[in-house]
C-alpha cells in the first residue's frame, strides 16, 4: 500500500470518527439535546454548564480519546511503526481529519463542537508530558479567572507551539498541519474571540462558592 492510499485512509476514517459527538450522545442519555441547551455548542464547556463538572470531565475525556485512537493508529500506519519520533505525518493527519469531523461532522449537517478536546487527545499522544502540564496550567487558569475559551487556547496551543518548535521546520507537512489544526480551532472559536475583545465573554464557573448563611452555592 503507498503512502497516499495510507494517507487517505487515515484521513477518512479519522473524520468519521470525528463525527461521533459525545456531548450529544451524553445529553441524549440525560433525556435532553445539549444543542438546545446553554450556548447550544455540543462541547465540554456546555456540557459542564448544562449538566456540571462530572459529567463534563466525562465528555473531554471520551472527545479527546476519540480523537486519540485515530491519532495513534495514523502514527503508525503512515510510519510503518508506533512512536516513530521522526515521521508523525499520519500522527497529523489523523489529528486535522478528526477535528474536522468534529467541527463539521456530516451526519449532525455540518453543525459540531469547537475541537477542544480533539486537539487534546491528538497531542497526548504527540506531547503527553507538555500537554498534561499545558492542560492543569489552562484547567487552574479557568478556575481563578473563569474565562474558559482562554484557558482551552493554553491547553491546545502550549503543546503545538512545543511541538513545532521541536520539529524546527525539519518536517515542513508536519509543521503545516500543526498549524492548520490550530487554525481551525482559533476559527471555531471566532465569536468567542470577538466576545473577549469586547469584554462580554461568558464566565465560566467550576467551582461556587457556599453562602456561609444558608450553606447553598451563590449564583
Amino acid at each position: 500500500m503507498n503512502l497516499a492510499v495510507r494517507i487517505i485512509i487515515v484521513a477518512a476514517v479519522s473524520y468519521l470518527f470525528g463525527n461521533i459527538n459525545f456531548a450529544v450522545i451524553i445529553s441524549r442519555f440525560r433525556h435532553g439535546d445539549i444543542r438546545k441547551s446553554g450556548s447550544g455548542n455540543p462541547g465540554t464547556m456546555n456540557v459542564v454548564r448544562t449538566y456540571g463538572k462530572v459529567v463534563g470531565a466525562l465528555c473531554l475525556i471520551l472527545d479527546a480519546f476519540k480523537a486519540a485512537v485515530p491519532a495513534f493508529f495514523g502514527w503508525w500506519l503512515v510510519a510503518g511503526t508506533p512512536y516513530a519520533v521522526d515521521d508523525k505525518l499520519g500522527l497529523y493527519v489523523a489529528g486535522l481529519a478528526t477535528v474536522v469531523g468534529h467541527i463539521w461532522p456530516v451526519f449532525m449537517k455540518f453543525k459540531g463542537g469547537k475541537g477542544i478536546a480533539c486537539i487534546i487527545g491528538v497531542s497526548l499522544v504527540s506531547e503527553q508530558i507538555v500537554t498534561l502540564i499545558a492542560f492543569a496550567v489552562g484547567l487552574i487558569f479557568i478556575i481563578f479567572v473563569k474565562i474558559g475559551a482562554m484557558g482551552s487556547f493554553i491547553m491546545i496551543f502550549v503543546p503545538n507551539i512545543y511541538e513545532a518548535a521541536v520539529l524546527g521546520g525539519s518536517d515542513p507537512a508536519v509543521s503545516a498541519l500543526i498549524f492548520a489544526i490550530v487554525a481551525l480551532a482559533l476559527f471555531a472559536h471566532r465569536s468567542n474571540i470577538v466576545r473577549l475583545f469586547t469584554g462580554t465573554e461568558n464566565r465560566t464557573v467550576l467551582f461556587k462558592k457556599k453562602n456561609k448563611n444558608t450553606g447553598s452555592a451563590e449564583k
